[in-house]
C-alpha cells in the first residue's frame, strides 16, 4: 500500500467511511420497513391496506345512497318503489331500477354520481323524472350536491339531516313542473335547477 505524504511531512492516512445509513441499526431502512419484512413486502401490505381502506369507504357510501334513496321516498309520502337508481354512464345508462352500488361512480371531482328516477302517478297524468345526484364522505361528515349548486353538509343520513336537501329537491321539482312551460316559452327553461325542454314537455302532456 502507497502512503503519500502531506506538504509537511507527515503521512497521509485515509479516512475511515462510515457505514450508509440502512445498513446500522435505527437507519433509514429500519425507518421505513418492519423487521423482517423486505421492502416488496412492506409496499403489498401498503397495497392491501389501501384496498381495504377503498373498500370500505365504497360500503360507506353506497349505506349513504341507500338511506338517501329511502328515506326521499319517505318525505314524500310515496311507495319504496317510486324511487329507484339509475346508472347515468356505461352500459346499463338509462336502465333501471339497479343498486345503489351499481349506479354509483366515482369522478374526478371527488363526487360520486348517481341518478335517481322519480315516479309519479295520479288519475290524471303520470310522469317520470331522472335527477342527478353527487354526494361524498370526508372524514366524519357528508356532502350532498344536487344539480351542481349548493352543498349540504351531513354529519349522518339521518332523517333530520337529510330534510334540507329532501325540500330543495322538492321545491326545484315543484318550479319544474309549475314554471317550466312558461320560462321555456321565454327561452328561459335552462335556468331551473332542472331545466324544461321540448321533449320534457311532450312527456308531461302524455305525448310519448
Amino acid at each position: 500500500m502507497i502512503r503519500r505524504r502531506r506538504r509537511d511531512g507527515s503521512l497521509w492516512r485515509p479516512r475511515h467511511r462510515s457505514a450508509l445509513p440502512w445498513t446500522e441499526p435505527g437507519g433509514r431502512e429500519d425507518e421505513t420497513v418492519t423487521p423482517n419484512k423486505t421492502p416488496y413486502q412492506d409496499l403489498c401490505q401498503s397495497l392491501e391496506d389501501a384496498r381495504e381502506r377503498s373498500r370500505v369507504y365504497r360500503s360507506q357510501c353506497a349505506f349513504f345512497a341507500s338511506q338517501f334513496e329511502r328515506q326521499l321516498a319517505e318525505y314524500l309520502g310515496a311507495s319504496r318503489d317510486r324511487v329507484s337508481f339509475e346508472p347515468l354512464q356505461g352500459a346499463r345508462e338509462g336502465g333501471g331500477p339497479v343498486t345503489a352500488q351499481e349506479a354509483m361512480y366515482l369522478e374526478e371531482d371527488t363526487y360520486w354520481h348517481l341518478g335517481l328516477r322519480l315516479r309519479l302517478s295520479s288519475q290524471k297524468a303520470t310522469d317520470s323524472i331522472l335527477f342527478h345526484v353527487r354526494f361524498k364522505k370526508m372524514e366524519e361528515r357528508y356532502v350532498v350536491n344536487l344539480f351542481g349548486h349548493e352543498d349540504f353538509e351531513l354529519a349522518e343520513p339521518s332523517p333530520a339531516a337529510l330534510h334540507p336537501v329532501f325540500t330543495e329537491l322538492h321545491e326545484s321539482l315543484k318550479r319544474h313542473y309549475e314554471d317550466g312551460l312558461r320560462l321555456f316559452l321565454d327561452k328561459r327553461g335552462q335556468n331551473l335547477h332542472l331545466p324544461f325542454t321540448a321533449a320534457r314537455q311532450a312527456e308531461i302532456a302524455g305525448e310519448n
